[in-house]
């Protein structure tokens, strides 16, 4: 990979935008400093914009994805560094387009982006392959809207309160909430339908709160699972949300200790996940581990690299420094894409 240019994608025009910014930062210098040349490409509503490597917020003007990338495949482009938190970044969207341009990437392939990128279809998976997940309730909003009643008292059955409302696509602290009672509930829910069809109800889930990293497979090698990080509140603070995570002081992250016994099971089906829901080349999985076993939350393809983030300081615990990290992502990315268009042209 020396001296190789590499696309680095971010931005975005959903609410993961800032957060996707500052990772790419944080990419972007490690990406020099294991040699390479990164060349920023912001995701604005009307286009990309083509950015400096030091002015990532440039004012400039847009263009069609499309005929940017054709021009960056004709300088001999040949991968790119996926740093879209969330929406089209994870959900498959990103890696069909960049697929159809033969462009190896970091972040997971279509199909996979499809399962993770949807909280509800990622739940529903894990329940197939004989995973723990949390009780839960899909909301469509049609059945709000004719049977809202009905829905209140089936959350409160089978439920109970408090539980968490969850936007099923939205990030892993956006568009959550922990509601106590049915009017807090109705509340959020009417709220994220503004943006959203359907919403998740769960169970909240008592135990202590995992985060693991995960390094995709090379070939001929199986998925690395990171050192276990433990996310630990304050004691006014419920949940690991948008404020615990991005507020000083409410929220910190530590290296977990497990026993042998529950990094062994957690780290197997971790990297069952990985594999069997083709998680390409990075995922970060939230867990809830109970006294009956770990809980599965949710999991994301393209973890954040900011100074807060999970993914870098896992790494640094497995002895992996940023610039090796991106750099190992990288390799894996270009190996997927052999695997991949060495088997035919179908988008995973």
């Amino acid at each position: 990979m020396s001296a190789k240019r590499i696309p680095v994608i971010y931005g975005g025009d959903w609410k993961e935008r800032e957060i996707s910014i500052e990772s790419a930062r944080t990419v972007i210098q490690w990406l020099e400093e294991g040699g390479l040349k990164p060349i920023p490409v912001r995701w604005d509503e009307d286009g990309w914009v083509l950015c400096p490597p030091d002015d990532l917020e440039r004012i400039g003007e847009a263009v069609n994805p499309a005929e940017l990338l054709q021009t960056q495949v004709e300088t001999g482009i040949e991968a790119v560094f996926n740093s879209l938190h969330g929406g089209a970044g994870e959900d498959g969207t990103l890696a069909a387009l960049l697929e159809i341009f033969r462009l190896a990437h970091t972040g997971a392939g279509v199909g996979g982006g499809a399962v993770s990128g949807c909280k509800i279809t990622f739940r529903q998976r894990l329940r197939g392959i004989g995973m723990a997940v949390a009780v839960g309730a899909v909301v469509h909003e049609e059945v709000w809207q004719r049977r809202k009643d009905d829905v209140l008292t089936g959350v409160a059955s089978e439920v109970g309160y408090p539980c968490l409302v969850k936007d099923p696509k939205g990030g892993s602290s956006i568009g959550l909430k922990l509601v106590h009672d049915p009017y807090e509930l109705q509340e959020f829910v009417e709220e994220l339908f503004l943006e959203t069809r359907i919403v998740l109800v769960e169970k909240r889930v008592v135990g202590r709160e995992i985060s693991v990293a995960c390094l995709g497979a090379s070939r001929g090698s199986l998925p690395q699972p990171l050192q276990p990080i433990e996310i630990l509140l304050d004691d006014d603070q419920e949940i690991f949300d948008y404020d615990a995570k991005y507020s000083s002081g409410k929220a910190k992250e530590v290296h977990a200790n497990l026993s042998p016994e529950q990094w062994l099971q957690i780290a197997q089906e971790i990297r069952q996940m990985h594999l069997e829901l083709d998680l390409g080349t990075t995922s970060r999985t939230d867990l809830i581990l109970t006294e009956d076993g770990p809980v599965y939350l949710e999991t994301n393809t393209v973890p954040g690299c900011t100074e807060r983030s999970i993914l870098p300081m896992a790494a640094e615990l497995s002895g992996i420094s940023g610039p090796d990290l991106v750099k190992k992502m990288l390799e894996i990315a270009v190996g997927n894409h052999l695997e991949r268009w060495g088997r035919g042209a179908s988008a995973p």
